[in-house]
């Protein structure tokens, strides 16, 4: 089979390999699409998170936002049969071929009316599930999402779809603020044109100078950080509210962040990481797909084949270029 293994930052080849084997308790899935995921960038710009790879000979086959078909079962299987429409995770998706281990996370049948593609993004939307969940947004509220990314607008997407609440995004890619626009935020910052902690001063209502700390505030009730900035964590913070806001951490940092914890204690902030998601949380992502509620098709903004995947990855790392691009083996 064809697939596209990493050898080093920036050195990604297509490639022949075997088909993998399958255990007793995994299915051979034949990949239709798979997303790039940001940590796949990390990988790809700086050899970060290895483990996020398949290991093969010479290198690394990434690639776990995956849809496809069941080529094959393993011995113990009784859930899947061959032929099967499935979404769910898996090191080596970036491949003709993948072999899926059973778990409580997944794989999933996929619902006939939810296209191969849109499959492909469920795995970031139950991300995106997962951080909201976490940011326990009240009818009212109003949650700040920095980073307009596929995780980010998955956000805006689930606070749209389940929560009453205000929406203010904040991003540097005019093409990813005119997707939040158009996917309902209430309010957009582009950091290139103002400093996005005063924006979201004047949008929030209100700056009050911490008693003996002199940093300006927010008041927002609930900032979660998709853009993985160095500075972004210390900005969500320095947005939030005087008591009891919220900040979720949900994306991985290529540069150590930032973060005054004197402001933590003294606003008594809750700071939450949100790693992933649950196995509810992948279902729910089906469903809210399934039944319309969310539209993923608009954030698909390119598919490349496998042979093209060195452009896929160079158009991915374009924030001003793609929101999300997708392979399709």
């Amino acid at each position: 089979m064809k697939a596209a293994v990493y050898h080093g930052p920036r050195d990604i080849r297509v490639e022949e390999l075997p088909v993998p084997a399958i255990a007793a308790d995994e299915v051979l899935v034949r990949v239709a699409a798979c997303g790039i995921c940001g940590s796949d960038l990390h990988l790809y710009r700086l050899g970060m998170f290895e483990a996020l790879g398949r290991p093969v000979e010479g290198g690394r086959v990434m690639g776990h936002e995956l849809a496809g078909e069941i080529a094959a079962v393993g011995a113990s299987v009784m859930e899947f049969s061959p032929g099967d429409r499935i979404a769910g995770v898996s090191l080596g998706g970036f491949a003709e071929y993948v072999a899926v281990k059973l778990t409580e996370r997944g794989p999933h049948h996929l619902p006939a009316g939810v296209s191969f593609e849109e499959g492909a993004t469920l795995e970031p939307l139950a991300t995106s599930i997962h951080g909201v969940d976490l940011a326990r947004p009240g009818r009212g509220e109003t949650v700040v999402v920095l980073g307009a990314g596929i995780i980010g607008l998955g956000c805006l997407q689930v606070l749209r779809a389940t929560r009453d609440c205000r929406v203010i995004m904040v991003d540097a890619s005019k093409r990813r603020l005119d997707m939040a626009r158009a996917l309902g935020a209430d309010a957009i910052v582009d950091l290139t044109a103002t400093d996005p902690l005063e924006a979201v001063i004047g949008l929030t209502g209100g700056a009050k100078p911490l008693d003996r700390f002199q940093v300006r505030s927010g008041n927002a009730d609930a900032v979660i950080d998709c853009a993985g900035a160095q500075v972004s964590p210390d900005q969500g913070l320095s947005m939030l509210k005087q008591a009891e806001g919220r900040l979720v951490l949900v994306a991985l940092f290529e540069r150590p962040p930032t973060l005054d914890f004197n402001q933590v204690v003294r606003k008594q902030v809750t700071v939450h990481g949100s790693w992933a998601w649950t196995g509810d949380d992948f279902r729910r992502a089906i469903e809210l797909v399934a039944s319309g509620r969310i539209d993923r098709k608009p954030l698909i903004s390119h598919q490349f084949s496998l042979a093209e995947t060195p452009l896929a990855f160079s158009t991915q790392d374009r924030p001003e270029a793609a929101i999300k691009v997708l392979l399709k083996p």
